[in-house]
């Protein structure tokens, strides 16, 4: 390592954990500290802004802590601080074991998770063809057109309910589905188990009596063809909730 690297490896070192690094040699650490500070206020506005929940049932000892572990111990990959939300989830999946936080608040994670996967439903440049979309079809028997930017994420507590006043004491199994909606905008739908793996295999068949039957079957019902019957509900319930956006307008 010739000199300008030991330099360079020393005030980023320094700049990251200024506790534990020294800065280079010879430089004012008074104005040392101005990139110090800066840096850091700057990730921490950032995530501020884009975890307002996790932020809020921290104190502000506890939210400098857990910043100040990401900005010390992870290497982002991407320039642009837009990615920074993603690189905390990433840095907070793999160092989880070694985040004392998570021992009070267990479910930290899922809800950084949570707070974050709307980043990626706002930004996806996909767009609904509606012109191939007849919103009054058949929902049971014809081609489903289904919602393109939506996320089915199981979690283990009830992440859109927590707030400063209702932290989960224990786990509670939770089923969201996460869409961007007609107006653009993100909304979440709370879903039982059942609905839930009606929801994915919806999205592997073509039609919803197909996935109807295989729920029935993984089910183990008495009776498919009642299940046919309560099931037209729950895709009524799902189109009017723009899971479902309707049937293709295109015959096969």
């Amino acid at each position: 390592m010739n000199a300008t690297e030991h330099y360079q490896r020393t005030f980023a070192a320094h700049l990251r954990n200024p506790a534990l690094n020294p800065p280079p040699a010879g430089v004012d650490p008074q104005r040392m500290g101005v990139y110090v500070r800066l840096l850091f206020n700057n990730v921490e506005d950032f995530l501020s802004g884009c975890f307002p929940v996790l932020r809020s049932i921290l104190d502000n000892a506890q939210w400098r802590e857990l910043v100040r572990q990401f900005y010390a111990e992870h290497a982002c990959q991407s320039p642009y601080f837009r990615e920074i939300p993603a690189e905390f989830v990433q840095w907070l999946t793999a160092r989880q074991a070694e985040v004392r936080l998570m021992a009070q608040f267990p479910f930290l994670l899922e809800l950084a998770h949570y707070e974050w996967v709307e980043v990626p439903l706002l930004l996806d440049d996909t767009q609904v063809d509606w012109a191939a979309v007849n919103s009054d079809g058949d929902l049971l028997d014809e081609p489903l057109v289904l919602n393109p930017v939506m996320l089915l994420q199981s979690y283990q507590y009830p992440v859109q309910t927590i707030a400063p006043d209702t932290l989960p004491s224990e786990p509670q199994p939770t089923h969201l589905l996460l869409l961007r909606n007609r107006e653009g905008k993100v909304d979440f739908v709370v879903l039982n188990a059942v609905t839930a793996h009606l929801v994915q295999l919806l999205g592997e068949t073509t039609t919803a009596r197909e996935a109807l039957l295989q729920l029935a079957q993984a089910l183990q019902h008495p009776d498919p063809e009642q299940l046919l019957g309560f099931g037209m509900t729950i895709l009524q319930q799902l189109h009017t909730q723009q899971v479902i956006l309707g049937t293709s307008a295109h015959r096969q």
